[in-house]
């Protein structure tokens, strides 16, 4: 089975596939690069997909069987069209999607931090983020692509709260969806002191320090619906109205972040 680990950028995306990793090495899964393997890059650190076009992931998923399960990492969205074909491939378990998210006030505090970073050492990724302006409309659109991963039925959808400051909750809810049983220590020394992570703020709630009072009502009136049913109920509503939409034949763009 493949496990296609997918995030928001600064959402905990990779701290959540480390964890992936962590539990299916611990339960015996080997976790190597699938050199060669078709949408695989050939030169990234471990196993992160440059192409989600339907022919590549179909062949990917061939190509680890049903007797492996490998865990690949990738930010980047499948075309509408193929949404029915992906619940399918979940449902008859060759595939399984861990979507990761977070709090889109904490996202873009994230990014307006990366933005400085990759400025002041001359790096190009996400440089052009300098203010709330730049990631608001980064967050929107990349919440746009979250949506069709999270929405896919039978997709764990993984909590930047929860794996960065409850891993065990997280552990044991990639141990179920993927019918492992892992080792949760060694799984966490994976994820927190041996893998390569982006490790910004580790902090809660960051926008409640570092928003106004204006900044929070702005957010909350662009990603108001995602942030309360989403993030701070977790519960399925957001995400069937999303589903619903794209079974019908919507175009993902029209969804919108509401």
């Amino acid at each position: 089975m493949l496990v296609i680990c997918y995030g928001i950028a600064k959402s905990g995306s990779t701290l959540a596939f480390e964890l992936v990793k962590g539990v299916l090495e611990s339960a015996g899964h080997s976790q190597k690069k699938l050199k060669g393997a078709p949408g695989i890059k050939p030169r990234g650190r471990g196993n992160h997909m440059e192409s989600v076009e339907k022919a590549d992931l179909a062949a990917l998923i061939d190509a680890v069987g049903p007797d492996r399960i490998v865990a690949a990492k990738t930010h980047k969205t499948f075309d509408d069209t193929l949404f029915a074909w992906m619940e399918e491939q979940q449902r008859l378990r060759r595939l399984q999607v861990v979507a990761s998210y977070r709090d889109p006030r904490d996202i873009c505090l994230s990014l307006i931090d990366h933005g400085a970073r990759s400025r002041d050492s001359g790096r190009r990724g996400f440089s052009r983020i300098k203010d709330l302006d730049d990631a608001e409309h980064v967050v929107s659109r990349a919440i746009g692509k979250f949506a069709k991963w999270g929405a896919l039925e039978g997709t764990l959808r993984l909590y930047f709260e929860t794996a960065a400051f409850d891993p065990d909750a997280a552990i044991a809810a990639i141990e179920g969806v993927l019918g492992v049983k892992g080792d949760a220590e060694s799984a966490k020394k994976h994820a927190f002191e041996d893998a390569f992570t982006q490790r910004n703020k580790a902090k809660r709630s960051r926008y409640l320090d570092e928003m106004d009072e204006a900044e929070q009502a702005r957010m909350l009136k662009t990603f108001g619906p995602f942030i309360e049913q989403a993030c701070l109920a977790q519960d399925d509503q957001w995400y069937r109205a999303v589903r619903g939409r794209l079974l019908a034949g919507m175009p993902s763009e029209e969804i919108g972040v509401g």
